[in-house]
């Protein structure tokens, strides 16, 4: 090759033996996750890393051999028809093999996607995921002869390439095929499959989780295929000029150089080594390596016992007792040991609550407990393993609520959790009511004194120090009210009901559970279902806080005995806010307003809550 002409070879080769590199690594790790997929009972995962490791291999071999073309070209050892066929193979089979691949390991995502979509839906109660009458794992071995035969046919067309049988034109028109075909297909799929399965939701948070993950790649590689397409329409129209500019034998300036190797390498990057390094994320393996076979597996919670150790969680089975404190008291205990008493008191008992709260004593201890009692009549082994998990997260919040101990038997969900004599804010704010909870005023005309009002003040303010301990450790409650607001002994506010949300989710579906409200901020009603789940902020339990506000000052509780889809409509359409009354102080009633925005931009944060509140109680003593 002339001097003059060889700058673009020499640029293109140093930008391959990168690229050869970088696959090369990729390799090396891609067997990391074939090792851990191959462990696993699917078949689909293993595809789908043996061919990511195919084409990384196939990548760095032919990058590498491209480096090896240049420096034989260079010292003239081959004759020009000889190097230009090279060029040639080099050029389409990095843009083709990779791209054959890859519709190979579309596939086998999608149709793990599929299965996954299939067996993560609750079938409990009301939820007939029965009704459906094909089930895709079912088509398996199907859908793997249709899988070897689209190898066998992909071998056939690269063979029939080498042995010159096709033309370069000839071979990128059936890539654009396969590259067209692709998004067509995997969008109408994944867009059926949403509005098929809309009416179940999944078997649990984490689930849903790993589900959305493998969806959210499946999107964006649909999206890169794309710019491959462009890609391989620029190949089919300038494939001479590329295959002249990899030779070296292509005469253009500097800049026209640079920007060619840019767009051949920027195709490489974005379209093969951003995906593979997606796919190989721990976040994405262990979404994809998760055991479909357990998912569904449902227990008849009758049939549970408390009396599981370590070495059944080994094989796989559930432990379903766990003492998450270091308390004698605890350890062994087995739900045969509690004596468990009914709530002297109505207004503990709620609507549509998360089970009944009742009284429990240990044998041989006159110390009381409270018990929450959830009844179920089966539950998925995912769901008990996510809500042991998420007892654990709730026990580790330094100044917030224990679940003492926690166990399945007998029908129903056991959460044990210290005692409050004093009751919750609700029932303390209407304890001197004649009306209690049952009525909303239509015109509001109570007043305090200032000492009545300072006692309110000061429980506003440690119960703006409570929600400011759960902000500091990340926790969101996101369905704050006064009854989740708890006085202890010596009358100090004590949060509790946060978190728990696969249980919540899960006691909705079968049982009617709903924590939306009229205290429930109108980001948090949009969501799907009776259970406020990833859309509540920090700023919403602001919102709840003012709904607070308004109850422990007006002894009223918001759009009290409204149906939640008229809340829905007055909160979030109307953005109608109860009625405050004028004889309220008028720094309290606008501090209450700020708090229940409609924009949650613009609702104060605790620091300005916590000035305006001392402001407050400083100008009436």
């Amino acid at each position: 090759m002339e001097d003059t002409i060889q700058e673009s070879a020499y640029l293109l080769s140093i930008a391959y033996l990168l690229l050869g590199l970088i696959f090369i690594l990729l390799a090396l790790y891609s067997i990391i996750c074939l090792w851990k997929a191959w462990k696993c009972r699917q078949f689909f995962p293993k595809i789908f890393y043996l061919f990511i490791l195919a084409i990384c291999c196939d990548q760095a071999t032919y990058q590498l051999l491209y480096l090896y073309e240049v420096i034989t070209a260079i010292k003239q050892e081959k004759d020009e028809n000889s190097q230009s066929e090279s060029f040639r193979i080099i050029f389409f089979q990095t843009i083709y093999v990779p791209d054959a691949i890859f519709f190979v390991i579309y596939f086998s995502l999608f149709w793990q996607f599929l299965i996954m979509m299939h067996h993560g839906r609750i079938r409990t109660g009301s939820i007939s995921v029965g009704k459906r009458n094909w089930n895709p794992e079912q088509a398996n071995s199907k859908v793997r002869i249709i899988l070897y035969l689209y190898i066998i046919g992909q071998g056939i067309v690269i063979w029939q390439f080498l042995a010159q049988e096709l033309s370069p034109k000839a071979i990128m028109f059936c890539d654009i095929a396969v590259n067209a075909s692709v998004p067509i297909i995997v969008v109408t799929m994944v867009l059926y499959l949403n509005i098929k399965f809309s009416g179940s939701p999944f078997v649990s948070n984490r689930y849903e989780r790993s589900n959305n993950k493998i969806q959210q790649l499946l999107w964006i590689w649909i999206l890169l295929r794309i710019p491959q397409l462009v890609v391989n329409v620029v190949v089919v129209i300038y494939n001479d000029d590329l295959i002249a500019l990899m030779s070296g034998k292509l005469k253009v300036t500097f800049i026209e150089q640079l920007l060619l190797i840019l767009f051949i390498v920027g195709d490489i990057i974005i379209v093969q080594i951003i995906p593979v390094l997606m796919a190989m994320s721990n976040s994405f393996l262990r979404a994809l390596l998760v055991d479909y076979s357990k998912i569904n597996q449902l227990f008849s919670v009758e049939n549970l016992s408390g009396e599981s150790n370590v070495s059944q969680i080994e094989q796989g089975k559930i432990s379903l007792q766990n003492n998450f404190r270091d308390i004698s008291v605890f350890n062994g205990l087995q739900l045969s040991d509690l004596q468990i008493k009914e709530r002297q008191q109505q207004l503990f008992r709620k609507n549509n609550g998360l089970g009944e709260i009742k009284i429990a004593t240990i044998k041989n201890n006159t110390k009381k407990y409270t018990i929450r009692v959830i009844q179920f009549k089966e539950l998925s082994s995912f769901l008990i393993d996510e809500t042991k998990q998420e007892i654990a997260q709730i026990n580790q919040i330094k100044k917030g609520y224990k679940i003492l101990w926690f166990d399945f038997s007998e029908c129903n969900m056991y959460l044990l959790s210290k005692f409050y004599s004093n009751s919750n804010l609700n029932n303390f704010i209407h304890q001197n009511t004649s009306t209690g909870n049952n009525v909303q005023f239509q015109d509001i005309t109570i007043s305090y004194t200032n000492k009545q009002i300072l006692m309110r003040l000061n429980i506003a303010t440690d119960l703006i120090k409570a929600i400011q301990n759960l902000h500091d450790q990340n926790i969101i409650h996101g369905h704050l009210n006064s009854n989740n607001v708890l006085f202890s002994t010596k009358f100090k506010i004590k949060i509790v009901d946060y978190g728990l949300r696969a249980i919540k989710k899960y006691a909705s579906l079968v049982n009617g559970y709903s924590n939306k409200n009229g205290f429930t901020a109108p980001e948090c009603l949009n969501d799907k279902g009776n259970v406020v789940s990833q859309s509540a902020i920090k700023e919403s339990d602001i919102y709840s806080y003012g709904m607070i506000l308004y109850q422990l000052f007006t002894e009223t509780i918001p759009f009290y005995n409204i149906p939640q889809k008229d809340i829905v409509q007055l909160v979030k359409e109307q953005q109608s806010r109860p009625k405050i009354p004028e004889s309220l102080n008028s720094n309290i009633a606008t501090l209450i307003r700020c708090c229940w925005q409609q924009d949650s931009l613009k609702r104060p944060n605790i620091n300005q809550i916590l000035t305006t509140l001392k402001q407050i109680q400083a100008n009436l003593e």
